[in-house]
């Protein structure tokens, strides 16, 4: 795991994430419209517990995943 990022110690931020009709995943900063499209591969590297059957998914990710899966985006934009 990251600790540190220039200097900084990384944070968390709460995702949540549903799964989609063709099998794939939405998710979500949770609190904003923001979301990535992952397929059920692509989303057990960051949620490796999903079970085959689940709808609905929970977690957290660090900032420096949210960046990489979302792109640069503010911290305003996040909030």
């Amino acid at each position: 795991m990251i600790k540190w990022i220039n200097g900084e110690e990384s944070s968390t931020i709460s995702v949540n994430g549903k799964r989609t009709v063709v099998g794939h995943w939405n998710l979500y900063i949770e609190g904003t419209p923001h979301f990535v499209t992952l397929s059920t591969e692509e989303i057990k590297q960051y949620i490796p517990d999903l079970g085959a059957k689940q709808r609905y998914c929970y977690g957290e990710l660090l900032d420096v995943e949210i960046e990489h899966l979302y792109g640069r985006m503010s911290k305003e934009e996040i909030a």
